[in-house]
């Protein structure tokens, strides 16, 4: 599985974040690889109408429905056709107590749950919860114009396979082309996940297919 934060970026909000969407979903027709996209907050619902099956939200709050001004409860993202919810990224961290509420009532919505780690210990501590998948991301490889986890970490990839073999793993951090793909796939990932390198790219659709090229 692919997956593609479409973050708030300019270039991945509005209109174009339509037109991202559908190369994504062309592209993942054309090689049969899935494809999962995680538009903004305020793109989601018009994505979500077209593509229910691979449109996820990137953040949810653990707040009840009803008063719960400003925040976002999970039973929204049911109500508008989401299949999935990223937790914990690490730019919306989320204290593990608030990670197990969210797991437990996003289940029982029948929505899957990707959560985030930046350590191998954050990893094994999250997959107590049994999440759809994990996705590990170093830190300090995140949005790396120069190597990837894939080129200055393989052996961390290998390690977080091994310690939960239970669970998919996707991996990011700085994955921006076919070969960091083919690398963390041979390393024993199930999946990526990828923002900047798609959605800075001066050709966004091409950036996903030499990806897709990956799982050839």
């Amino acid at each position: 599985m692919l997956i593609i934060n479409f973050k708030t970026y300019r270039e991945s909000s509005g209109e174009n974040a339509i037109s991202l969407a559908n190369s994504a979903f062309d592209l993942s027709k054309e090689y049969g690889i899935p494809v999962c996209v995680c538009p903004n907050m305020l793109d989601l619902k018009d994505i979500a109408r077209i593509y229910a099956g691979g449109t996820w939200a990137q953040h949810c709050d653990p707040d009840e429905r009803g008063r719960a001004t400003g925040w976002i409860p999970p039973e929204l993202y049911k109500d508008i056709g989401v299949a999935g919810v990223v937790l914990n990224h690490s730019e919306h961290k989320l204290q593990f107590e608030n990670l197990k509420r969210l797991v437990d009532r996003v289940r029982n919505l029948d929505l899957k749950v990707l959560i985030f780690a930046d350590s191998i210990e954050e990893s094994i501590n999250v997959s107590a919860l049994t999440p759809d998948y994990i996705g590990y991301e170093p830190p300090e490889l995140i949005a790396s114009k120069d190597t990837s986890v894939a080129k200055a970490k393989p052996d961390v990839i290998e390690n977080v396979v091994k310690a939960i073999p239970n669970i998919p793993i996707l991996v990011g951090a700085g994955v921006k082309n076919q070969e960091d793909v083919r690398v963390s796939l041979k390393l024993g990932a199930r999946g990526i996940a990828v923002a900047s390198s798609v959605i800075l790219a001066s050709d966004q659709k091409s950036a996903i297919a030499d990806l897709l090229q990956g799982w050839k």
